[in-house]
């Protein structure tokens, strides 16, 4: 259980989940015009605009920096992505299918029966407002980049409710705080997916649930594509880089406004090709190269999907087996699993003892 600060924040009871990320020594907050999280340790952990800010603890490699300002930058761009409708429905329809979960009602009673929630790699907090009206407990939420901002724009004051800036390899809470942490594609553009994987495990409760996406390896010519366009996004500049993905957005939208299907006759394994009919912008974006492009969402958000696929330094694929090993080294429960064109899904329960 988390220690209990000398002193926490008036508005957000929250801050009594958080520790030092380093040490683990409990957290003081020291009001004041520039106010701070004191740490028993002496580190001293500025409070922003309300949100406690870790990611200056410890330093990270240049290649998670630079994730970090790419996520900044998309959410900075799509700042409300996940609360408008279009948005919000294909995202929560998408998680509960990825996670095992037959409606939202049911969710919603596994949340209610957890005191403590958090979303590691909360964005802009889609989740994490999705977290807070099916719940009944604290519910935390944590990103490396700047997006917990706009995640505290978006889903407003709420008593029930911790924002922290963040890396998920060093979280600000004691071992075994939470009954349910979800980190959904985030994983994968972490230094370590695996380690961090592991990091999280120990800040879940015996007996605890975890939700985890991480991407999938797809076929060869895909993967030679992610990796040879990947590398040359991120040598470019900022500029070049967005108007990279806006032709790639571009071209997804004239493949997708033809409206043409084509027939594969026959699986070519070799090249991870299945048979069937496809539209023929899905089957190059899942075979040849990432063209995202979905008509009911607006423009940029379009353009920042493709952006964040291609700009971040670090963003791993893995196969299912590899990741199975990590699931059955922890002598985790699998309660559901899904490998989906795009990305692994699992949901598993920590041991009890």
């Amino acid at each position: 259980m988390p220690v209990e600060p000398v002193s926490t924040a008036p508005s957000m009871p929250g801050f009594a989940l958080l520790v030092d990320p380093v040490s683990g020594a409990p957290l003081e907050y020291e009001a004041g015009p520039e106010p701070v999280l004191v740490s028993a340790s002496g580190a001293r952990y500025p409070v922003v605009d309300g949100i406690p800010r870790f990611v200056e603890s410890a330093p990270v490699s240049a290649d998670q920096a630079s994730t970090a300002d790419t996520f900044s930058l998309k959410w900075s761009k799509v700042s409300t992505f996940g609360h408008d409708a279009a948005t919000r429905d294909f995202h929560h329809a998408w998680y509960l299918q990825r996670y095992g979960w037959t409606s939202e009602t049911e969710f919603g009673e596994f949340l209610s029966r957890c005191e403590r929630i958090l979303d590691a790699g909360c964005g802009v907090g889609r989740d994490v407002a999705w977290y807070l009206k099916l719940s009944h407990g604290l519910v935390a939420g944590v990103d490396i980049s700047t997006a917990v901002e706009s995640a505290a724009a978006n889903v407003g004051a709420d008593p029930r409710l911790v924002l922290a800036q963040a890396d998920l390899a060093r979280l600000p809470f004691a071992a075994g705080t939470f009954d349910y942490i979800a980190c959904d594609q985030v994983l994968q553009h972490t230094a370590d997916p695996h380690a961090s994987f592991r990091h999280l495990l120990t800040k879940l409760k015996p007996g605890g649930v975890i939700a985890f996406y991480v991407y999938k390896v797809k076929g060869p010519v895909r993967e030679f594509c992610d990796d040879h366009l990947r590398q040359s996004v991120v040598a470019m500049s900022e500029e070049q880089a967005m108007r990279f993905s806006e032709r790639v957005t571009q071209f997804g939208k004239a493949l997708t406004e033809q409206h043409v299907t084509i027939t594969v006759p026959e699986d070519i394994p070799e090249l991870g090709i299945t048979a069937g009919e496809f539209d023929l912008q899905r089957w190059l974006y899942w075979n040849m190269f990432k063209c995202f492009y979905r008509a009911e969402w607006d423009w940029e958000t379009n353009v920042m999907t493709n952006y964040d696929w291609y700009r971040p330094t670090t963003a791993f694929r893995y196969r299912p087996e590899a990741v199975r090993e990590w699931i059955a080294a922890e002598r985790l429960e699998v309660l559901h699993e899904d490998i989906g064109d795009a990305g692994l899904s699992w949901r598993c329960r920590k041991p009890n003892q």
